[in-house]
């Protein structure tokens, strides 16, 4: 049992423990450090918005096959009118299910609304894209909801229509347009006391109830979205080529049909538009100036992860944390060896092996995230090796120097005022034994020395 205890303060009351203390107290000291904003806002505004795994989606993912269960149609500026002869074209050719991503109005043309009425009567399976708002922090849950009129949604019950209209919530964590990436999605809100699913799940539950259990299983309050690409990576259509009917029926039949807006055309290629949004297919990673994927094509991109079940699978914090310090552990003991072994070319080795593990960590992060869906985050590890060469420095060559003077000097102080009080003791002492002996009677009384005869 003693051995084990001193093997434990030999692994832990040590340099490399307290070294690493020191690391991640300087770490921390520096993120609270008052700095001037104007200088370092417009770098951290660059960089706040990148992650790593952005890059697994533009150099891995891109090779992922197109996915040709999905059927993106552009709906442009359509009019009621219009909107009805599509869906009337789609209908023919017998999709699974038709998700409109569009808030729907009256128009005040009653015919071209009727039109549209029945063509939405007509449809076998039918989805809307509707906007949760007003979430309330106590009750967590959202009080109001912007739909289409009920006109369209809500059908009486008749001999021509199949069924109500289901209802999906489109909310995104970047859905207010705060020019942040897309890379999450809620898979289920509370509004009213009820329970709403996203609208890509919802498309996706028509034809597949099995994996969208499954995914509802997984019980995560977000998921990461994990995207295929844009548009090209789905058959995507018109609203020209639809009208016309300049598409292969078998490329509808059975099909999840996702109609939105996707510009005036699809050769109208914008650089801004209100609808879309930023996401880490973008190819500017840092800085970014244009949006590049439209709303329409995430939501394709959601229900195609669902759909194949490809879902990011986001490593615990917990399993996070010991990752890290294990990783900031280790290098401090390796530095501290090659610090005190590498003498003059301490500095050469530091940068080397700093560079060669920094980029591991980045290739493998990208990786696990790219080829098994495996988001983990390993930023701490690599912010904590990039400063632990002259962090390690300050503490071998100035810290601990620093704490051995004072502790020399503590013990030198400390010693001599034992001494002092060992003499005033010693003082003490003496001069009660010197009492103590003056007060002694040795004077003699006479003795009687005549003995009886």
């Amino acid at each position: 049992m003693q051995k084990i205890v001193r093997f434990i303060k030999r692994l832990f009351l040590n340099d490399y423990v307290y070294c690493s203390i020191f690391v991640g107290i300087l770490l921390w000291l520096i993120t609270i450090i008052p700095i001037n904003k104007e200088l370092t806002d417009p770098f951290a505004e660059a960089l706040s918005d990148f992650e790593i795994t952005d890059l697994a989606f533009t150099k891995l993912k891109t090779k992922d096959e197109a996915d040709t269960n999905i059927v993106i149609v552009n709906t442009g500026r359509m009019g009621n009118a219009e909107l009805a002869a599509m869906i009337n074209q789609l209908n023919v050719n017998n999709p699974a299910v038709i998700g409109i991503n569009e808030i729907l109005y009256q128009s005040g043309d009653g015919f071209a609304d009727s039109l549209l009425i029945d063509a939405l009567k007509n449809t076998k399976e039918l989805v809307f894209a509707a906007r949760l708002e007003n979430y309330n922090d106590s009750t967590k849950q959202f009080e109001s909801i912007v739909h289409s009129d009920s006109i369209f949604i809500n059908f009486p019950h008749d001999t021509n229509s199949i069924r109500y209209a289901e209802i999906g919530f489109e909310n995104m964590f970047t859905h207010d347009r705060d020019f942040k990436t897309t890379r999450h999605f809620y898979p289920k809100a509370n509004f009213q006391g009820s329970e709403i699913k996203f609208f890509a799940t919802e498309l996706v539950e028509i034809i597949s109830p099995e994996k969208v259990q499954k995914f509802m299983e997984r019980a995560t309050e977000y998921e990461v979205i994990n995207y295929k690409g844009n548009y090209e990576k789905f058959t995507t259509l018109d609203a020209e080529q639809v009208l016309n009917g300049e598409f292969d029926p078998a490329s509808i039949k059975g099909k999840i049909i996702i109609m939105g807006y996707l510009g005036e055309s699809l050769q109208d290629e914008k650089f801004w538009d209100d609808y879309k949004y930023y996401t880490p297919l973008n190819k500017n990673y840092v800085g970014k100036t244009f949006p590049d994927m439209f709303e329409t094509v995430i939501y394709a991109n959601i229900a195609s992860q669902i759909l194949n079940d490809t879902h990011i699978n986001v490593v615990s914090l917990k399993t996070d944390l010991i990752l890290n310090l294990a990783l900031c552990f280790f290098n401090v003991v390796l530095f501290s060896v090659l610090y005190h072994a590498a003498a003059v070319w301490w500095d050469v080795f530091s940068l080397i092996i700093t560079v060669i593990e920094t980029l591991i960590i980045l290739l493998t992060t990208i990786y696990l995230f790219g080829e098994y869906n495996i988001d983990i985050n390993l930023n701490p590890a690599m912010v904590f090796l990039l400063v632990l060469g002259q962090f390690l420095e300050l503490y071998y060559g100035l810290f601990k120097i620093a704490i051995q003077k004072l502790f020399v000097k503590y013990m030198i102080v400390n010693e001599a005022t034992k001494r002092e009080r060992l003499e005033k003791s010693l003082k003490g002492t003496t001069k009660n034994i010197l009492n103590d002996l003056r007060s002694i009677d040795v004077s003699t009384k006479n003795i009687d020395t005549d003995l009886p005869q």
